[in-house]
């Protein structure tokens, strides 16, 4: 397994490389932007006068450093995905979740400090509000939502031989689809197909008894091969597409039945597993798999004397949720990316006087 579990960390590192570096080919384009406007906001300042609009400007310019900051930040995060193994715990996602959230309400923190004392600039104040209201409170309370689902004590890769599989907490399950669905709707918006697929149909059916399979007859390598190749089809951002896709699963659905990624995760164990009955495409597959490993309770199983395809199991799912956080955190800041970039455009188009205007008009 070594092998699998090494393969899903190495391809969730390639996408953050990736991500980072055209991250910073864009930052570098916003930061001298920002730069730019330092100097000829010093430049104005020369003749030792504190102009009110060009003391607020420099202001602006401090918010967008400031942004800047909290930006790079999620840099820091994203070193934490690359960490997610098969022995990860399902708490440690929870807490992944809740750190973003912590840095989304940190972001909305500053910003509402800058429009208390600069509210007078109307449209400061119109396009750091929007960005607060359709950005930042959307992604904190999805992450949220997520934290409650990613819960237990439990490891993501937890299949063990001659082991039944456990169906993820339908709470836990509904909690994680909601709260990564709004996440989402923000940061991919339409990117990604719910509907991707590339393997072989009679290989992605097969895949239903890890999910819902007996230890003791259940769960081969064949089996892991076939999730490990459903996973690695996708995009990170097909796979969220399909879980933001499902609806909410009372629970307790055969696996023959499960339509999409959330009653994927929550389809109760038989002792004689079906194969799905219809197809189902990679990224709902991986996606239910994702979903399953990160719930409370959920387990895939492994065959009866099979520790190798114990491990090989394991390392599918390391590569699921791998893939997933990967690409969702990548997704948010590439919109906080483009929200700095609008806060900047308006920053440089506020002209003198503007502020003194409104706030005569309010008095």
């Amino acid at each position: 397994m070594k092998r699998e579990g090494k393969e899903g960390e190495i391809k969730g590192k390639r996408v953050i490389e990736r991500g980072d570096i055209n991250r910073g080919k864009r930052m570098k384009r916003i930061l001298k932007g920002i730069m730019v406007m330092v100097v000829v906001v010093m430049g104005c300042n020369s003749g030792g006068v504190k102009d009110p609009e060009k003391v607020f400007l420099s202001e602006m310019v401090n918010l967008g450093k400031g942004f800047l900051d909290v930006f790079v930040s999620f840099g820091d995060m994203v070193e934490g995905t690359l960490g997610i193994k098969a022995d990860t715990k399902k708490s440690e996602i929870g807490k992944y979740f809740s750190d973003i959230e912590k840095s989304m309400q940190t972001t909305k923190a500053k910003l509402n400090e800058i429009l208390e004392k600069n509210g007078q600039y109307e449209k400061v104040k119109t396009v750091v509000e929007q960005f607060i209201t359709g950005v930042v409170d959307k992604i904190a309370a999805g992450a949220k939502k997520a934290a409650l689902g990613a819960s237990g004590s439990g490891v993501i890769g937890n299949a063990v031989q001659n082991q039944d599989a456990v169906p993820g907490e339908t709470a836990s399950v509904n909690a994680l689809v909601k709260g990564i669905k709004e996440i989402v709707e923000v940061v991919l918006r339409d990117k990604g197909n719910p509907e991707a697929s590339k393997t072989e149909e009679g290989e992605r059916k097969s895949i239903a008894k890890l999910l819902s399979g007996k230890g003791a007859t259940d769960g081969e390598e064949k089996h892991a091969a076939a999730a490990s190749a459903s996973i690695g089809a996708v995009s990170g951002a097909d796979i969220l597409q399909a879980i933001a896709k499902s609806v909410e699963t009372a629970g307790g659905v055969d696996i023959d039945q499960a339509k999409d990624a959330a009653s994927i995760a929550a389809a109760s164990k038989k002792d004689n597993a079906a194969d799905f009955t219809d197809e189902r495409k990679d990224a709902v597959i991986a996606g239910g798999i994702a979903l399953r490993a990160m719930a409370k309770d959920g387990r895939l199983s492994a065959k009866n004397g099979e520790n190798k395809s114990a491990h090989a199991i394991n390392g599918a799912v390391a590569s699921a949720v791998n893939k997933v956080l990967s690409t969702l955190v990548i997704g948010i800041r590439n919109r906080v990316d483009e929200g700095l970039k609008e806060i900047n455009k308006v920053l440089g188009e506020i002209k003198q006087g503007e502020g003194s205007e409104a706030k005569a008009k309010a008095n």
